[in-house]
């Protein structure tokens, strides 16, 4: 099966898709964690939803600090004006 690929504005757009994708990765093998009756394909399933977890708290970090960034960006570039000064002594 092919899998589609959403048409993506920015980077934060694909960020915030992988860290859906890893939540939801997280929901299903916890879930299936929960329904096993095998103890140690339950504990692989949680070590499982423990690295997905973790990938998702990973790109969290990330989307913030380039949101960061990004603020920090636009202030500088809006404190650059197109338009002149108007001239203050003449």
């Amino acid at each position: 099966m092919k899998r589609v690929i959403p048409e993506y504005t920015s980077l934060e757009d694909i960020i915030q898709d992988a860290i859906d994708k890893e939540k939801d990765a997280f929901r299903f093998y916890t879930e299936a964690a929960a329904m096993t009756e095998t103890e140690d394909v339950r504990l692989f399933l949680l070590d499982m939803a423990a690295m997905e977890k973790e990938h998702a708290e990973m790109l969290a970090r990330k989307l913030e600090s380039i949101k960061s960034d990004m603020t920090v960006m636009d202030g500088i570039l809006s404190s650059f004006n197109d338009e002149p000064e108007p001239d203050k002594g003449a």
